[in-house]
C-alpha cells in the first residue's frame, strides 16, 4: 500500500501534519483516520468522528507525507516534540513502518533545519497497541529490525516512545486484548533491543481518560461504569482488575529500574522515581466539551449518566458557560444530563487518592521526560 487515510485535508505545505502550540514551542503532529475501537470499547474517544469512521478522513500517497517534512525548513519557532496519534496510528502493520518513518525523518528534517528545542526530540507514538496481536513472528521481528536501525539513525538525535493508552483498567473485553499486545510489544521486540544496548526505544503505559487528579477542573469526573451505582473515579485503583494491577506493577518494579532508557522517567519529579503512571485527564475545557456533546442524546450508547459525575450545578462558575455555551443553549442540555454525584465529597476525595500512583499527562512535564 502506499496510501492511508489521515485526519487532516490537504490545507498547507506540511499537510496531512500539522504544529500545535504546545510546551515551550510547538509540536509537530501526525493524526490518522481509523481505530479498531468503537463506542462500546472506548467511549471517551475525542477523535471518534474520523476514528469511527476512516472515510471522514482525507486519502494521501504516503510518499507525500515524507516529502511534506522538507516544509520544516522554513520554520522560525523550535519544535519540542512529535507525536503520532488517531484515530489509531498502529492499525496495521504497514501503519508501523509509515509511522516509524515518518519519526525518522522527522528528526532528521528537525535536526538539519536546527528547529530541535531540547537536544533529544521525542517522537510519542499514541497507541492502543492492539496490532501486535496482528502480527506474525516475521512481521515482529521485521519491527524489531527497523527500530534497531531507527535508534541508530537518530543516536544522540532522538528516541522513539510508543505510549500506550489503556481504554479500561477491569473491562476484559479491551483489557485483555491490549495488555496482551502491550506483552507483545514489551517482549518480542523492545526487551531484545535493550539487551543488546539500544537505548532510546522505550514504552509507557498510559491510563487515559481518567479525571484531573490535579484539579485544574475536576467539576466533571468520569466514573467506572461497572462500578455504579457506586461512583468510583475512572482507573481509581480499587477498582483495578488483577491483570491491570500485574501490568502496572511489573512496570513500575521491574522494567523502569532495569533499564537505562528510563533514566529521564525515573528523574522526572512527577514520577515519584518512576513508579507513578501517567493519566491523561478528562476536563470539561472548550476542546473536550465539543466531544462530549455527542452524548447528549438519551438513545446513545452508553450514555451519558454511566460516564459521568458532576460535582455541582454551578455551570457558569465551574464550565465557564459563556466561553463554552455560547449561544448554542444545547450545552446546556448536555450539562443537565449529566448527574450530579450521590456523594460529591467523597468522589473528590476518591480522586485526591489517584495522585499516590498517577501524575498528570500535561505535556510540559510529561514529554520531555520520556
Amino acid at each position: 500500500m502506499t496510501w492511508d487515510w489521515f485526519a487532516r485535508p490537504r490545507k498547507t505545505p506540511l499537510s496531512p501534519s500539522e504544529l500545535n502550540r504546545e510546551g515551550k514551542g510547538q509540536a509537530l503532529v501526525l493524526r490518522y483516520a481509523g481505530c479498531q475501537l468503537r463506542e462500546s470499547q472506548c467511549p471517551l474517544c475525542y477523535a471518534w468522528r474520523y476514528a469511527w469512521n476512516i472515510h471522514n478522513g482525507h486519502k494521501y500517497d504516503t510518499n507525500r507525507i515524507f516529502n511534506s517534512l522538507k516544509a520544516l525548513s522554513s520554520l522560525a519557532k523550535k519544535i519540542v516534540w512529535v507525536r503520532v496519534q488517531g484515530g489509531e496510528p498502529l492499525l496495521t502493520y504497514h501503519r508501523i513502518i509509515t509511522s516509524l518513518q515518518y519519526g525518522v525523518l522527522a528528526i532528521s528534517e528537525i535536526y538539519s533545519s536546527n528547529l530541535n528545542y531540547y537536544s533529544i526530540t521525542r517522537v510519542v507514538i499514541q497507541t492502543n497497541a492492539l496490532v501486535f496481536n496482528m502480527l506474525n513472528e516475521i512481521q515482529l521481528n521485521n519491527v524489531k529490525n527497523l527500530l534497531r536501525k531507527a535508534s541508530s539513525k537518530i543516536a544522540g538525535k532522538g528516541r522513539i516512545i510508543f505510549e500506550v493508552s489503556f481504554k479500561s483498567s477491569n473491562n476484559p473485553a479491551i483489557l485483555c486484548p491490549q495488555a496482551n499486545a502491550y506483552e507483545r510489544l514489551l517482549k518480542d521486540i523492545l526487551i531484545p533491543l535493550w539487551e543488546d544496548g539500544v537505548d532510546n526505544v522505550a514504552v509507557y503505559p498510559l491510563a487515559g481518560l481518567g479525571p484531573s487528579i490535579d484539579f485544574h477542573n475536576v467539576w466533571l469526573i468520569p466514573v467506572e461504569p461497572k462500578a455504579l451505582p457506586d461512583e468510583i473515579p475512572l482507573f481509581h485503583r480499587s477498582y483495578w482488575s488483577s491483570c491491570f494491577k500485574n501490568l502496572v506493577n511489573e512496570f513500575v518494579d521491574r522494567i523502569v529500574p532495569r533499564y537505562a532508557v528510563y533514566d529521564c522517567f525515573r528523574a522526572n519529579p512527577r514520577t515519584n522515581n518512576g513508579t507513578k503512571l501517567a493519566i491523561e485527564e478528562l476536563e470539561p475545557t472548550k476542546f473536550q466539551s465539543s466531544w462530549i456533546s455527542r452524548y447528549a442524546n438519551p438513545s446513545t450508547h452508553p450514555p451519558l449518566n454511566t460516564l459521568l459525575r458532576r460535582i455541582s450545578n454551578d455551570f457558569d462558575n465551574q464550565w465557564g458557560s459563556s466561553v463554552l455555551f455560547g449561544r448554542n443553549r444545547r450545552w446546556l442540555q448536555v450539562a443537565n444530563s449529566i448527574p450530579i454525584a450521590s456523594n460529591p465529597r467523597k468522589l473528590l476525595d476518591l480522586v485526591k487518592e489517584m495522585n499516590e500512583y498517577f501524575y498528570p499527562s500535561h505535556p510540559i512535564g510529561h514529554y520531555p521526560y520520556l
